[in-house]
């Protein structure tokens, strides 16, 4: 199979990351407080960046004997988010709407609270009051956000191809 360790190692990030959601879940970050829920993109760049750095690094040694051309190392890393941003963004709505529903919009009353206790008007809240009603939507979790988290990969994958790659002499 041409994609094999691409897909091990996105699946790997996908389950780091369903991991830290469910984690939070059960501690108690997506109720009330949300104060720790804040650092999961974080977490998302640390797994998404370890998932990348296994696949290209297990393609140049297992397949390619110990060298990789960027190219290919970039192509590699590529097909690594986008699998993980899909799969990943398949699970954030399945949470969303199964796990634990209503949990965006009690993070953004969360949020608007601090904001107001900073004196913050309505009128300033307005764009972030939009973003936390779009992004509870099932196109934004299918489709927009791991389009940004493929992009994330993609700027990861640059730099992580850039120091990986060996030519042959």
């Amino acid at each position: 199979m041409r994609f094999k360790s691409e897909i091990k190692f996105a699946l790997l990030a996908v389950l780091v990351l369903a991991g830290y959601t469910l984690l939070a879940w059960q501690l108690g970050w997506h109720d009330k407080d949300f104060t720790n829920a804040q650092h999961a993109k974080k977490v998302a760049a640390v797994a998404f960046a370890g998932s990348i750095w296994l696949a290209v690094r297990e393609r140049r040694e297992r397949r390619q004997a110990g060298f990789i051309e960027f190219e290919e190392a970039f192509q590699t890393g590529m097909v690594v988010s986008a699998i993980a941003a899909f799969a990943n963004g398949a699970f954030t709505a399945f949470y969303s709407r199964v796990l634990n529903p209503g949990w965006l919009q009690r993070a953004w009353e969360w949020e608007k609270a601090g904001l107001v206790a900073l004196g913050k008007t309505e009128r300033e809240m307005g764009r972030p009051n939009a973003i936390a009603n779009f992004s509870d939507n099932l196109w934004f979790q299918l489709l927009l956000d791991p389009l940004g988290a493929v992009i994330m990969g993609m700027i990861l994958t640059t730099a992580i191809a850039a120091v990986l790659r060996r030519k042959r002499v």
